[in-house]
């Protein structure tokens, strides 16, 4: 018992180590505070939650704007608008089983979305946009004469696409807006 224990520790010295390594080439967590050449911090946080998430429509466009909603807007409430996420997404649906009488068992729902960012103000300015659309895939089956199960699976499906969307959408504007803040930390030095 001691020697897990030990192994234990040294494994978690091992992966301090191994962190502490990763911040002398330049490593920093994204959702960390921004720190400024003048030693200020500025917290992420604020400004996911200056972004506002565009209209987006049918239950799809519900359920990915409002897990878009409780990752950005909801991490500070009441933090004024600065920025507009509009999203679009394309989804396809491909039937994978059949059975003998042609019915389908199974369907993958293949959904492509892609963003920009856009300052709120009279001329919008273009913060970033997705480079490729990010694509996610699941998939649910279909028993047989068990409709209210086959409902709840498809609701189950579209719920983890726009979970998994979300998640990526939040990720890569967290890494647009910290590169932005930082420079625009470089450049006011700069002019200093």
């Amino acid at each position: 018992m001691s020697r897990d224990v030990s192994s234990i520790s040294w494994s978690r010295r091992g992966l301090l180590g191994g962190l502490l390594g990763l911040s002398a080439c330049g490593f920093r967590p994204l959702y960390g505070p921004i720190v400024a050449e003048d030693g200020s911090e500025e917290d992420l946080r604020s400004e996911l939650a200056a972004v506002r998430i565009g209209p987006l429509y049918e239950r799809t466009g519900q359920l990915l704007r409002r897990s878009l909603q409780r990752r950005m807007e909801d991490s500070a409430p009441g933090t004024p608008a600065r920025y507009l996420l509009n999203v679009s997404v394309d989804m396809g649906t491909d039937i994978l089983g059949y059975r003998r009488d042609g019915t389908p068992t199974r369907i993958r729902f293949t959904l492509n979305g892609s963003w920009n960012l856009n300052t709120i103000a009279l001329s919008p300015q273009r913060i970033a946009a997705s480079g490729i659309p990010y694509r996610a895939i699941d998939s649910f089956n279909i028993p047989d004469l068990q409709f209210f199960s086959a409902d709840v699976s498809r609701d189950a499906a579209l719920e983890r696409l726009m979970e998994d969307l979300s998640q990526e959408i939040t990720r890569q504007v967290a890494m647009a807006l910290r590169q932005r803040k930082e420079d625009q930390g470089r450049g006011d030095q700069a002019t200093g």
